[in-house]
């Protein structure tokens, strides 16, 4: 099974840069029996990533990915990778031209301290050296006693990417540049425009990268395709998702809009912007497949201080470095179900079961890490007190679904002992799994739990931001107590929770309300920008319409 990646602007890129950090965390190297083992081996890579060759027959494994964002926002990465082919000034004598020659060159941009140490582990000359040191390299990288605070070193994405892409992966757009407030690409229209533009041809590209990636696929599944909600990319990312609809029809697609937890000024206009754009992606994304926004905003119409608080992690919400590293971490775990060797769903199957009742539109909440150290417990409230990583999904009254599917996982756990750990009520159930979803469906009413669960925990090695509180241990435990001062927590237990329950319900509702009281006449931006009324009405429709699904009969 093999699902292509799509990912739209700049926040979804820092999404996209942890979750492909964290799926090489995951790669085994050597011959270590316990890591063969089906308790810690637990990922299929071949579903996200491929196999190919270098012009030097060196054989590589990159993902099945299409990343687009503007021009100047890649930092130290090459727009064609440096995996398959150096970048080289040419020598005078091989140009063609018997005038007077001047090379001018650009300095390269400036490496922070993780990206000097990754370049220091580069000079491998043969494939056997390759074979011989690349467990001790990557031990080197992520295990080393050197660590890094990197929240003032990054500025681009790429700044604590290990990931190494090929050079299909990274397409620019030149048509807009990267925080330039003169000519932004700031709106929903101008994402729409875009695809067309004649300029660079960006939809004709775009189109012929999936298909690159599709036709190598011998069992083409689907879809995922992250996307900026708060700028134009929402306007791309409609046009995406469309094309995906009309070329590959019967393959699943998971759209994950995305949105920093705050905005870089709180005015009038740019709160309005957030709104109006994320109305305009939304209504049109919810068209086709499942559409599965994640933030850790607290509001569609965004207000200071207005974000998620998460127990036992200290972030700080205006670094996107910060908040994105969350969002990976979640979007990891959840889609485990169809990414994982032994008992692996098929992402149509997922899709179709969540969407039951045209409730396409779904909620994550999460548990990062899961503590244990009070009276928590699989039997009490584990199951009913993770976060919600959705906009306006807290008042759920009057929305009362009279069943809703709910997609559990759970890692860092050893299900076993929970197992034989039950109390005496639940000692009549046969397996764990019987066991914590009856857990499940007592706590969270009227839901119909599924639940998967791993052994392996999450692994938060460097580059992975120092998030966690003091009192987390080493090992992703509550102990009561602060770690030293030079320890970093490499591993933490989480709980994913993926429902199109109450809490999705509450969501699209908010944002098909707030929408409906936004005067245009005020938003001359958005008019400007190719947005007109007609458009704006059908969309607020098309929530207030969805809403009414997760409504009780």
């Amino acid at each position: 099974m093999s699902i292509i990646t799509l990912q739209c602007g700049e926040y979804s890129n820092y999404v996209g840069a942890h979750f492909w950090n964290i799926q090489e965390s995951e790669f085994e190297y050597g011959n270590d029996a316990k890591l063969k083992s089906s308790n810690f081996n637990i990922v299929d890579h071949d579903v996200l990533y491929r196999e190919g060759l270098t012009l030097d027959r060196q054989v590589t494994y990159t993902p099945r990915l299409v990343a687009i964002d503007l021009k100047g926002s890649l930092g130290t990465l090459p727009e064609l990778g440096d995996l398959y082919q150096k970048q080289s000034v040419p020598k005078l004598g091989s140009l063609n031209w018997s005038g007077d020659t001047q090379v001018l060159k650009q300095e390269p941009g400036q490496k922070n301290d993780f990206l000097k140490e990754l370049s220091a582990q580069e000079d491998i000359d043969s494939e056997k050296e390759m074979d011989d040191m690349v467990d001790q390299d990557r031990k080197q990288i992520e295990g080393s006693s050197q660590t890094y605070s990197l929240d003032d070193q990054v500025n681009y994405w790429s700044d604590y990417l290990y990931s190494r892409f090929h050079p299909k992966s990274v397409l620019v757009v030149d048509s807009y540049q990267h925080q330039n407030t003169t000519h932004p690409f700031d709106m929903f229209g101008l994402g729409e425009s875009l695809w067309s533009d004649q300029h660079q041809d960006v939809g004709d590209q775009v189109e012929d990268r999936i298909r690159f990636f599709a036709e190598e696929c011998d069992n083409l599944q689907g879809f995922h395709l992250l996307s900026d909600l708060h700028s134009g990319f929402g306007g791309l990312a409609s046009k995406i998702s469309h094309l995906l609809a009309d070329d590959y029809s019967t393959k699943g697609l998971l759209t994950i809009p995305v949105m920093p937890p705050t905005v870089p000024e709180y005015n009038f206009h740019t709160c309005n912007g957030r709104l109006a754009n994320s109305t305009l992606a939304i209504s049109s994304l919810i068209e086709n497949g499942l559409v599965t926004p994640m933030s850790l905003a607290a509001d569609w119409f965004p207000l200071r201080g207005r974000f998620r608080n998460l127990k036992n992690i200290e972030y700080n919400p205006d670094l996107p470095y910060h908040s994105s590293a969350v969002l990976a971490s979640v979007l990891d775990t959840m889609t485990l179900v169809y990414r994982q060797k032994e008992k692996q769903a098929q992402i149509n199957d997922v899709i179709a079961g969540l969407s039951l009742g045209h409730r396409n539109f779904s909620a994550v909440e999460a548990t990062l890490p899961l503590d244990f150290s009070g009276e928590s417990s699989f039997e009490k409230d584990v199951f009913s007190t993770p976060t919600s990583l959705l906009p306006s999904s807290d008042n759920t009254r009057d929305i009362i679904p009279d069943s809703f599917p709910t997609l559990l996982t759970v890692r860092g756990v050893l299900k076993s002992s929970i197992f034989e750990n039950r109390s005496s009520k639940y000692k009549q159930l046969q397996s764990a799994e019987d066991y914590l979803e009856c857990c499940a469906a007592e706590q969270l009413t009227g839901s119909r739990p599924r639940i998967y669960c791993h052994t392996k925990p999450l692994l938060t090695k460097k580059p992975f931001p120092h998030i966690f509180s003091r009192g987390v241990s080493v090992d992703g435990h509550i102990l009561g107590r602060d770690r030293g001062p030079k320890e970093n927590v490499r591993m933490v237990s989480l709980l994913t929770s993926w429902n199109t329950g109450p809490a999705a319900g509450s969501s699209v509702r908010d944002l098909g309300s707030k929408s409906k009281k936004l005067k245009l006449g005020k938003m001359p931006r958005l008019l400007d920008t190719g947005t007109e009324e007609d458009d704006w009405s059908e969309a607020v429709e098309r929530l207030e319409t969805l809403a009414e699904c997760f409504l009780d009969d």
